[in-house]
């Protein structure tokens, strides 16, 4: 803290940092009372850029040193409220398809506003001298919905008096900063045009390539080698778990815009506590795939039905080589945008490749029903049905038919799950396409690389 004050940037965002802890009452100065032990302090200093890599800011925080209090005494976990990335994603379609606005917001010391039930002692910070939810509103048809991930906020809606309405509302209770329309957000790079709404995370991915050393690496065209099968080796050389977990982990926040990733990211975070050699090699074909295009993304596009959803559902029967399990994946698509993906390992053993897809039909319409609800709230429903698709007859015929069949008891609880849902009409129909049976796992026509 004594050089960072040495420096004028940093030494202005202190300044600005101690002034916003007085604005709020933060805190009273108070000689110790005898038998209170006062925690430290320390400045937290971080350089902010824009999505261009160019620098936006200097900002400073000062935090007390929580890692000397005891769990249980002095002790308590933290909240943050955060939108859900799969709801950023149906929001932002839904603007591109309705031309809402975007407008982002900063809230300046967010933490601030929170309520402490208990009472700390911190010491006074050297060389400072100091004095003693996701929301959303409808109105006739219209509606104003907030996008808040801690102290980041996006307001979007087609209702402009609603919109001034609750960015003066914002103001009067908080410091807010207008950052104009939506360019960067939790590390997404956001640019619009008269194409639509493009979602990258180039800068992310160039500056992981950067940390792992891997920015001259040869690149290849795909994340996996084709047949690759991962598992755990009696004999396999071990790798240090730390190497191997941070880039996987690095990589689950680029998934946020890369579907691309979403398989091979389930397989290699498998292995996260016990990798050996042949998973570091899988994490760094990764990166050698990011190579090949750390710009790629997702493209929102205007599109005629504004309100339909389907939903892709698949299965890798026993391709978990260790324990035989399966894995199932889905996609979602609101408007004609693909808005939500998964893969994810299933919880048992399937028996048939009929079982493994129809716990991979289970997870599609559990999807659905959230995504149903989300378009109910923003006013979006449309009067057709949701069409889910699966590329396995034995699991359309197992959903058609109401009669119990012997070889489904051991699946009874998702059999009943979509059943009842089938007949709530929540969505209508299963449709068997061989052509359709690729979308899970290889998924790059949807993946757009594009210049606006």
């Amino acid at each position: 803290m004594h050089e960072a004050l040495a420096d004028p940037r940093w030494k202005e965002a202190m300044n600005e940092e101690m002034k916003s802890l007085q604005e709020n009452k933060t805190w009273e100065v108070i000689d110790r009372p005898p038998g209170k032990k006062p925690v430290g302090c320390r400045g937290i200093y971080t350089v902010k850029y824009k999505a261009d890599g160019t620098i936006e800011r200097f900002k400073a925080r000062l935090v007390a040193k929580g890692y000397v209090q005891t769990y249980g005494i002095d002790y308590t976990e933290t909240f943050a409220p955060v939108a859900k990335i799969n709801t950023v994603r149906v929001l932002l379609s839904l603007a591109a398809n309705l031309n809402w606005p975007l407008q982002q917001f900063d809230v300046k010391n967010a933490f601030l506003h929170g309520e402490l039930s208990e009472e700390v002692y911190m010491e006074l910070p050297p060389k400072c001298m100091m004095s003693k939810t996701d929301s959303q509103k409808k109105k006739q048809g219209k509606i104003t919905a907030l996008i808040m991930y801690v102290d980041d906020t996006v307001v979007i809606g087609n209702d402009p008096e609603e919109r001034e309405a609750l960015q003066g509302h914002l103001s009067r209770e908080f410091k807010m900063k207008d950052l104009g329309p939506l360019k960067y957000f939790i590390g997404i790079e956001v640019s619009r045009s008269n194409k639509g709404i493009f979602l990258s995370q180039r800068k992310y991915a160039l500056d992981l390539l950067r940390e792992t050393g891997m920015l001259e690496c040869q690149p290849v065209d795909t994340p996996v080698e084709e047949g690759l099968k991962l598992r755990i080796e009696s004999n396999q050389v071990p790798v240090d778990k730390g190497r191997y977990q941070r880039p996987v982990g690095r990589l689950m926040n680029l998934a946020h815009t890369r579907p691309d990733l979403a398989y091979a990211l389930s397989i290699v975070s498998q292995y996260m506590h016990n990798p050996g050699e042949q998973h570091m090699n899988a994490v760094l074909r990764f990166l050698r795939y990011l190579k090949f295009a750390p710009g790629q993304g997702i493209l929102f596009t205007k599109n005629e039905d504004h309100h339909s959803v389907d939903v892709y559902t698949d299965a890798d029967w026993a391709g978990v080589v260790d324990d035989r399990r399966s894995t199932s994946g889905y996609f979602t698509f609101v408007a004609g945008d693909l808005v939500t993906w998964r893969s994810k390992k299933q919880n048992v053993v399937a028996r048939s490749s009929a079982e493994a897809e129809f716990r991979g039909i289970a997870l599609g319409v559990c999807e659905a029903l959230w995504l149903r609800l989300l378009l109910q709230d923003l006013g979006c429903v449309s009067k057709q049905p949701i069409k889910l698709y699966c590329d396995n007859k034995a699991a359309c015929d197992i959903s058609h038919n109401p009669v119990q069949h012997d070889r489904t008891k051991h699946v009874e609880i998702d059999r009943f799950f979509t059943r009842r849902n089938w007949t709530r009409r929540l969505w209508s129909c299963l449709i068997f396409d061989q052509r359709i049976s690729w979308l899970i796992f290889s998924v790059k026509q949807f993946q757009v690389e594009y210049s606006f």
